[in-house]
């Protein structure tokens, strides 16, 4: 699934969201003609790929802190969550 979400009112630029990748920016192009409407598209900004770290949350203490590095927390997208849930 992919929808076109506007980057802001006083603008026509938007954004593929559902689009994630790392393919070079031309492959990107040409990706995005292939979506009904867009055929004549100019992309202006290449999308690029994230890499997160991940820690198990079973190697944290109810309080976050990590079991290996005392006074180290933990919390957020590192543990699995979207961030949202502290």
């Amino acid at each position: 699934l992919v929808w076109l979400e506007p980057e802001g009112l006083g603008t026509d630029v938007v954004y593929p969201t559902g689009l994630s990748n790392s393919m070079n920016p031309p492959d990107q192009e040409r990706m995005l003609r292939t979506i009904p409407g867009l055929e004549h598209v100019v992309m202006l900004r290449p999308g690029y790929g994230v890499e997160y770290d991940y820690v198990d949350p079973r190697e944290l203490r109810p309080s976050l802190e990590t079991r290996r590095v005392a006074g180290l927390f933990l919390a957020g997208q590192i543990n699995g969550t979207t961030g949202y849930e502290e």
